[in-house]
């Protein structure tokens, strides 16, 4: 379980991505208000453990979850999107179904952030963590985006935080597992 201050996410350099990334997008990462600098924060209060990182997308967030060399990282998605031009040695990209992992119902930090972010696929991991008696914590990405996601944040019934006002701008959410 991680034991946090979120008042110290603001502390956290990102400047490490600009290495991984097309300098195209690295406006992107260091807006104020997105949550690569949570994410790097989150990363850093474990050691030698393996997060997942589910959606990835560009691959921006799987590299934030990099900054602790210690960590492993494993992202999955159902297709090749990715926008880096090298990868940190501690990240391993997937494409498959992460259902089939059992490995992840062990990792104690988990970023979900997978399309088209309408609540049901939220909803349908959430109750798949609490089945299978998950113990972590899962970031949920847009969990104030739209209707769907603002219903799937309203139904979660375990211990969750609202901390978008250190994530993005359409909402992050923490559930902790226990």
């Amino acid at each position: 379980m991680l034991n946090y201050d979120l008042e110290k996410v603001q502390e956290v350099n990102i400047n490490f991505v600009r290495q991984y990334i097309h300098f195209s997008n690295y406006l992107a990462v260091r807006k104020d208000g997105e949550h690569y600098k949570l994410l790097a924060y989150l990363s850093t209060l474990l050691n030698n453990e393996t997060i997942y990182d589910i959606g990835s997308y560009k691959g921006f967030s799987a590299i934030a979850l990099s900054v602790n060399p210690t960590n492993q990282v494993i992202s999955y998605d159902i297709g090749y999107y990715l926008e880096v031009v090298r990868q940190p040695d501690n990240v391993e990209w997937r494409i498959g179904n992460f259902y089939r992992d059992k490995e992840l119902l062990k990792s104690p930090l988990i970023m979900f952030d997978i399309e088209p972010h309408d609540g049901k696929l939220e909803k349908q991991f959430y109750d798949y963590l609490v089945d299978n008696k998950y113990k972590g914590t899962v970031v949920f990405d847009d969990i104030n985006l739209n209707d769907g996601m603002k219903e799937f944040w309203k139904s979660v019934t375990t211990e969750k935080v609202d901390i978008t006002k250190y994530g993005h701008w359409s909402g992050t959410g923490l559930v902790i597992f226990k």
